[in-house]
């Protein structure tokens, strides 16, 4: 299988938080967010003999409670359209060249106003699903779930957090809504 088409399985993957980001839990439950599709994606592209580097960025997104309903209005609303997260994608390395894949929008959700990478063209750049405010490159010698958590402790406070993961389980209902 090229490069390609692994990219698409884990990119029109459900946008659910699955039971656990490691990747064989991604696979057997074939759901995952960013953090558990870019861990999957970056271990199948070494099995394809590409090297690539995981990397983590804060963000705040400002999204218009008017354009969604349901559930995620009344949080946006709460949170005056503001939400934060520690967005993960990959670099890719080619010979000469680097390159951003992002897989973390289904085809699915295009016109939600997600960022969805259409096409993988290896070696050009893809689209990040966010705009990265402070940006890392997650040591491949660490737990990349653990390093993400303490950038998330490190930098949003407690109430912040925690309207992160009602939005993330909102979001997963949504997208779990739109597969029945």
């Amino acid at each position: 299988m090229g490069v390609e088409k692994v990219y698409y399985l884990v990119r029109d993957m459900p946008y659910i938080r699955a039971s656990s980001r490691d990747p064989e839990t991604i696979i057997h439950e074939w759901r995952g967010t960013c953090s558990g599709k870019h861990y999957l994606l970056k271990e199948l592209f070494a099995e394809l003999g590409y090297s690539s580097r995981l990397i983590a960025c804060t963000t705040v997104v400002h999204i218009d409670p008017e354009k969604v309903h349901g559930k995620l209005r009344e949080l946006l609303e709460r949170s005056r359209g503001r939400f934060v997260d520690v967005h993960n994608y990959l670099i890719l390395e080619l010979p000469g060249r680097e390159m951003i894949v992002d897989a973390t929008w289904p085809l699915n959700t295009k016109g939600s106003g997600a960022v969805v990478n259409e096409r993988f063209i290896l070696g050009e750049n893809q689209h990040i699903a966010c705009e990265p405010v402070k940006t890392w490159v997650v040591p491949d010698d660490c737990n990349a779930q653990d390093f993400k958590d303490r950038i998330l402790k490190d930098s949003f406070t407690s109430e912040e957090l925690a309207h992160r993961e009602e939005f993330i389980k909102a979001l997963g209902e949504m997208s779990r809504d739109k597969l029945k």
